[in-house]
């Protein structure tokens, strides 16, 4: 072997030039790689810190990590520009390691999670950029039951950096295809409970929640849509990613005002993030919604653990006590939070960021299942939204 098929070992520069006949490959360091570790994910602007060269090894790394060899995975992607050429290069990491791939195609995180733990698959891979700018893009990780795997502990896991090794041996050669959205929506369906009539505006962020919502709309007669930012686009034209923008609240807080709506509400495109507005149009803290969430829950599951942030009034906290129950502040952020519902004991978990997520469904944070949620609430009693919050904490009322 001449010196330009030597291998590449991780230290060695990103890329080589290839000689007459060869072929160019490319390596990922170990301190690339943990650059891109966000929290429990994955992230990285395209094209630059993150590329091919990263997502295949991490890919194969977390396939083996989960079920060594012959494992059963799938892939969704978020609407950004770049997210479908990179599930490829993640379908081609995985199946480098013999695992078997199914592809979902465009979803939003939540769908992905449900598939995983409905199909009883050993993990999923959801290319998504969440509420970064649409030039980054990454990945959330998730295992059996939708249960989320760290990103730092995949990297911890990786014994090939090299792509010449990574392909030593055959991929395999079988991809699957799969379409879940139908039987997503049904499920969705079945959680959607409305008592009364009801007017809601949803600000859906140019992703795929409204695509979701709009198949189960269908079967309820007693609500009422407006709709914001339904047409998905990997521009994000309406308002960017984040919710909580004092775009999207100002947009969601007129709709709401002017058609006099019982709740507004905003999602990111990837779906795991809700901002609500009460009937007034005012904004309303997500520590207040969470709270309002746990004692509606507390009727239905009296053992019910509520797992928050460290950032919740005391108000809420004692409220939550006096309801009877089981409150914590978990060290390790939502990561931790998530897997602690996995345990299998009722609970809940919600933040200041606008997560909400219960062990009554898969993954982590479904943002589309808590507007449901609360829709059900709501329409079981008398009172608004701004009622519900003013009684436990006037002041924290609005953000």
């Amino acid at each position: 072997m001449n010196a330009e098929n030597e291998r590449i070992t991780a230290a060695d520069a990103d890329t080589r030039s290839a000689g007459p006949g060869d072929v160019a490959m490319e390596t990922a360091s170990l301190s690339q790689l943990q650059d891109l570790i966000d929290g429990y994910s994955l992230l990285g602007r395209t094209g630059q810190t993150l590329r091919c060269r990263q997502i295949m090894p991490l890919a194969c790394a977390f396939g083996d990590l989960l079920a060594p060899g012959d494992g059963t995975f799938a892939i969704g992607y978020d609407i950004r520009e770049t997210s479908p050429s990179l599930a490829e290069a993640v379908s081609l990491g995985l199946r480098s390691g013999g695992h078997h791939v199914t592809h979902i195609g465009a979803c939003t995180t939540p769908q992905l999670e449900w598939y995983v733990a409905d199909a009883g698959l050993n993990g999923g891979i959801m290319v998504t950029g969440d509420c970064a700018p649409t030039d980054w893009n990454g990945m959330r990780l998730c295992g059996r039951g939708a249960a989320p795997v760290a990103a730092a502990q995949v990297i911890d896991a990786m014994t090939v950096y090299d792509l010449n090794d990574l392909f030593r041996n055959p991929c395999n050669p079988v991809l699957r295809r799969a379409q879940p959205q139908a039987a997503y929506a049904a499920w969705l369906r079945q959680q959607l409970r409305p008592q009364r009539l009801f007017k809601l505006c949803l600000d859906a962020g140019n992703g795929l929640t409204g695509t979701e919502f709009d198949a189960v709309m269908p079967h309820y007669r007693l609500l009422r849509l407006w709709r914001l930012g339904f047409k998905p686009d990997s521009k994000l034209p309406t308002r960017g990613p984040d919710p909580f923008s004092p775009q999207a609240r100002a947009a969601v807080g007129t709709c709401v005002s002017t058609n006099g709506c019982h709740l507004g509400a905003s999602l990111n495109a990837n779906g795991d993030l809700l901002a609500i507005t009460d009937e007034r149009g005012q904004p309303v803290s997500p520590h207040a919604i969470g709270t309002v969430l746990a004692l509606a829950l507390a009727q239905e599951q009296p053992g019910l653990h509520v797992v928050h942030d460290s950032g919740l009034p005391p108000q809420m906290a004692s409220a939550l006590t006096r309801a009877g129950l089981t409150t914590d502040t978990l060290p390790g952020g939502p990561a931790a939070a998530w897997t602690f519902l996995h345990a299998g004991r009722p609970g809940l978990y919600f933040d200041a960021a606008g997560h909400y997520a219960s062990s009554d469904f898969p993954g982590t944070a479904n943002a589309l299942l808590a507007l449901i949620m609360l829709i059900n609430h709501l329409t079981a009693i008398d009172s608004p939204l701004s009622a519900l919050v003013a009684a436990l904490e006037p002041e924290a009322a609005t953000d």
